[in-house]
């Protein structure tokens, strides 16, 4: 397992997931993810397969140069009220919100939710760009985009059971087949002089394209292509660096799952600063169905009973009101 050094004290582990294929070595794979995710919560993963990063950062760069009028009929409901659409589809920049950059997000594809308590707005198809040269193709590659990414959350996760010495298949009816997954395609563009009057500051100076904050759920999978600007905070309280490495995508965790293993999972907190450039960046965050129970120990017998029981959805609703992104979506 090779590293990437960010600073003396502090590596960021690479996993080969081509290793993982193979069954003499797949136990020992799992169990570095498990240790690097026990240290500094973070992980390069590489050799994923379906995920061609040259052609995600191509579609990012087309997706956000479309006109903006376009955007628009994309845009959610609180931007476009003629739109029907809450909680997929477009956000747009904001000039007085510190965390400067607009996105497009979308769920699964054509998945029929069984859950019949589950909230509507998760039964939003997803939006596309209409009647535009490369629309379709557009829409053909997000979408195998996000079963590449479904079945790589999949494998890691299959991977921290199995590292962490648990049934490897341990997750699999958590997240299959109605997942909540979101696949974002995230702008961050140069910040003219009326956004950098809102910027975050953080307390040592530094200015913030995104405050500092833990994942709320499970695993996160995140392109940051050749970019800098993303930073983790060490268990001494400083902050450092996270090199590109282009081909890679990043892995960190969320207080779901850290809480899930009583701890023994770092959810790391990270931020990114101002590059003074225009960046992107492709988060997929990988999520469970709408009802599986997160309120008791991996590994303990589940004990069902009404007040010991937290449905993800609506813990993962009541997290996404506090973003300026979800504030309107009910």
């Amino acid at each position: 397992m090779a590293a990437i050094t960010l600073m003396s004290s502090i590596q960021i582990p690479v996993i080969d997931l081509k290793e993982a294929e193979n069954a003499s070595q797949r136990l020992g794979v799992a169990q570095k993810l498990v240790k690097a995710l026990e240290t500094d919560g973070f992980l390069f993963l590489d050799n994923v397969p379906g995920v061609d990063l040259n052609k995600v950062f191509k579609n990012s760069e087309w997706f956000f140069s479309i006109p903006e009028t376009d955007k628009s009929q994309l845009l959610k409901k609180q931007w476009n009220p003629q739109n029907n659409n809450r909680y997929r589809g477009y956000s747009p920049l904001m000039s007085n919100c510190a965390s400067y950059k607009e996105g497009f997000e979308i769920g699964a594809e054509d998945v029929e939710f069984t859950d019949p308590d589950i909230h509507p707005i998760f039964k939003e198809p997803n939006v596309w760009p209409q009647a535009l040269d490369k629309g379709d193709q557009f829409k053909a590659d997000m979408i195998q985009l996000f079963s590449a990414m479904l079945k790589t959350g999949s494998e890691v996760m299959r991977l921290v059971a199995m590292g962490s010495g648990l049934d490897e298949m341990l997750f699999e009816k958590m997240f299959s087949p109605d997942t909540l997954s979101t696949l974002m395609l995230l702008h961050y563009p140069t910040r003219p002089d009326v956004a950098a009057a809102a910027a975050a500051t953080a307390e040592d100076g530094t200015v913030l394209s995104c405050y500092e904050h833990t994942d709320t759920g499970f695993v996160t999978l995140l392109a940051t292509f050749d970019y800098t600007g993303l930073q983790i905070q060490s268990s001494d309280g400083q902050w450092y660096d996270v090199p590109p490495r282009p081909g890679s995508l990043i892995v960190n965790i969320g207080d779901v799952l850290s809480q899930m293993t009583g701890g023994r999972l770092k959810a790391t907190r990270h931020r990114v600063v101002d590059p003074k450039i225009s960046r992107y960046s492709v988060p997929f965050f990988f999520e469970p169905r709408y009802g599986v129970n997160i309120n008791y120990r991996l590994g303990d017998s589940e004990k069902k009973t009404p007040e010991s029981v937290c449905a993800y959805g609506p813990f993962m609703m009541d997290k996404m009101l506090q973003f300026v992104e979800y504030r309107n979506i009910l």
